[in-house]
């Protein structure tokens, strides 16, 4: 996309808010506004924590929630539920924690409610704002130990080594009846 033919600032986006943007899109398979904004908190946290590239396994996000910016944080910062490094606590804000495992830095990312509630508000216009006017931040709370266990926890399967497919599995369907029996 070329954000001149869509909008002019003086303000362009970076090559890298460019380069993160095509492959959010990519991943998520259309463009949109919520998926501007994850590409900025991308952005953000790169340029936070003085990060060139992404090192797929140093960074956890815990995010207050579940909507199209999530596959952008995904795709950009490399943090998915499989490693356990993408957390959910839904509490229906755009705000974004993350942690860094390398080293002590966090970042508590939390867009301005003004700019997702604007008439104007375009995926071209996000990519272009200013940080400032885009979010403000927060001190991140600590991992507690029970989350830092289960993001350390990760996957345990060596590369090319296939999980047993029933080891987790349910003995029986009795536990699952209830939700086919209607209640009166």
């Amino acid at each position: 996309m070329d954000i001149d033919t869509f909008y002019n600032t003086s303000h362009k986006p970076s090559p890298r808010v460019m380069s993160l943007w095509k492959e959010s899109v990519a991943f998520h398979g259309k463009a949109c506004v919520n998926l501007a904004v994850g590409v900025r908190v991308c952005d953000t946290v790169l340029q936070h924590l003085g990060m060139e590239c992404v090192d797929r396994n140093r960074l956890v996000c815990v995010s207050e929630t579940d909507n199209c910016s999530v596959d952008a944080i995904q795709s950009g910062l490399g943090c998915s539920i499989g490693k356990k490094h993408l957390l959910f606590f839904n509490t229906g804000r755009m705000i974004y924690s993350v942690y860094d495992l390398a080293g002590s830095a966090s970042l508590r990312i939390c867009l301005r409610p003004e700019v997702i509630e604007s008439e104007d508000c375009a995926p071209e216009k996000i990519l272009a704002m200013a940080e400032e006017d885009l979010f403000y931040f927060e001190e991140a709370r600590p991992m507690t130990p029970k989350v830092l266990k289960k993001v350390n926890r990760g996957c345990a399967y060596k590369e090319g080594e296939a999980p047993s497919l029933n080891g987790n599995a349910q003995d029986s369907l009795e536990p699952f009846r209830e939700f086919d029996e209607p209640k009166f």
